[in-house]
């Protein structure tokens, strides 16, 4: 590490870590009034919390180093707002988990991510009975080069599975991939499939050739703008991609077949959250014996492609200004490991038909993310990097809910999962995608959009 002046923001058992490893500390700065002028190896507590900001001045700190791992989201964000101002560098040690799994050392120290500010405790898991979940099964992922199907690749390859067949349209997504898992899990008995869902007979010969026990269903279009603008490729591929799937599913008795959802299904206005919510009437509508449909509901997940986050920062490295469509706006986040654990987790406990809900925590104002992203990169919101409102796009909401006033949440045995209560099968539902099918054929997409209103 070059030689700074360094004031370690806590002056426990981490910061005593930290010290013991370099030796520039000008100081600690702690709010606990037991350690006020204490010195620790030679180096002394200097003020609380409120006083970082004088103290920087007072001792011409250059670095910042927040060495509490089980600080919330809140107080990570007013030491990065304060180093912002002072134009000084903060550094984190890793937070809970990281320290639990034996990684809290020096050379782990790292840039503030927007995931520290969240304010979600950070904790170790308990995944012995995913271990026996997984063991000596064949699955399917598909989307697997995308933000939440990279991560569940990740994490289901981990669990050492028979085998992993991962399957997207996206070329270049999957080289990625495959480079990544093969690094990472060079045994893995892994195979990768370039291929649309929609194309029936290559997926019925997929199902055919590996018998896949497990089908964790993670491909579709997202962006809710660009489905509005095209919804006939959206109810192509997140409604009859779905179908194709689920009905190979049950042809060749899949055991279970995970269907990953939004938030944006819940009391959809947009085609997206349209289409999404149709898709999870199609899993439910052939649960039964044979295959176990189970769907999964959750909101945004940071730094996903095309998300918030990177066209955030995208924005503030080519000097602004930063972009927020209305300042009243919020969305629930959630980190992308979290959301794939909990999937896992609710995959796990899913006995058939159920709507699971992920607990994503408190609504983060999309506003106050784009300010925190700006201190992160050292700038001064407003001052040094413009923030300017565009407007709601179409489909937008201005906030976001997890579920309708129809579905009645009940706690289950995990923490953070929910289940929804079934609005119940809609016996119309072969009729409703019938006739989705010939207005397709029609090319004309209002009237695609105005019946996908009606039956959603």
């Amino acid at each position: 590490m070059d030689m700074k002046r360094i004031l370690i923001v806590g002056a426990g058992v981490a910061g005593t870590d930290v010290l013991r490893e370099i030796n520039q500390v000008i100081g600690f700065s702690d709010d606990d009034l037991q350690k006020r002028d204490a010195v620790i190896l030679g180096s002394k507590v200097l003020g609380g919390i409120d006083q970082i900001s004088s103290i920087i001045d007072r001792k011409k700190i250059e670095e910042v180093i927040v060495a509490i791992p089980s600080a919330d989201g809140e107080k990570i964000a007013r030491y990065v707002e304060i180093c912002a101002q002072k134009k000084v560098v903060v550094m984190i040690v890793p937070r809970v988990k990281e320290i639990i799994e034996g990684k809290a050392h020096l050379n782990t120290l790292r840039r503030v991510k927007v995931e520290d500010l969240l304010g979600r405790p950070v904790v170790k898991d308990d995944v012995h009975f995913l271990k026996v979940f997984f063991r000596e099964k064949t699955i399917l992922i598909t989307g697997a080069a995308g933000s939440i199907g990279s991560e569940l690749s990740r994490q289901v390859v981990a669990y050492n599975p028979r085998r992993i067949v991962f399957v997207d349209w996206w070329e270049n997504g999957m080289f990625y991939l495959k480079q990544s898992i093969e690094k990472e899990f060079p045994k893995a008995k892994v195979i990768f499939v370039i291929g649309n869902i929609q194309n029936k007979t290559k997926m019925d010969r997929l199902f055919n050739k590996y018998h896949f026990n497990y089908v964790f269903h993670a491909a579709a279009y997202k962006h809710v703008p660009a489905m509005e603008e095209n919804p006939e490729e959206a109810v192509e591929n997140n409604i009859f991609g779905t179908v194709n799937l689920a009905r190979i599913s049950l042809r060749y008795s899949v055991e279970r077949f995970v269907c990953i959802s939004t938030d944006k299904a819940a009391d959809p206005k947009s085609v997206m959250g349209m289409t999404k919510l149709i898709a999870e009437r199609v899993a439910s509508s052939l649960n039964g014996k044979k295959t176990k449909f189970i769907k999964v509901r959750f909101g945004n997940v940071l730094d996903s492609f095309g998300s918030v986050v990177p066209i955030f920062r995208r924005q503030i490295e080519e000097g602004g200004p930063v972009t927020v469509t209305d300042k009243r706006m919020t969305r629930y986040f959630m980190t992308i490991p979290e959301a794939v654990q909990l999937i896992l987790k609710a995959s796990y406990l899913g006995k058939g038909g159920e709507l699971f809900v992920l607990d994503m925590g408190r609504p983060i104002r999309i506003l106050d993310l784009a300010e925190q992203m700006i201190r992160l990169s050292g700038l001064v919101p407003y001052k040094e990097m413009p923030i300017i409102f565009t407007g709601k796009r179409r489909g937008e909401k201005l906030h976001e809910r997890l579920f309708t006033k129809d579905e009645k949440l009940a706690t289950t045995t995990m923490d953070k999962i929910y289940i929804a209560s079934p609005n119940g099968k809609r016996p119309q539902l072969k009729q409703e995608l019938k006739k989705l099918k010939n207005l397709m054929k029609t090319g004309d997409g209002r009237l695609l959009i105005n019946y996908l209103k009606l039956i959603s």
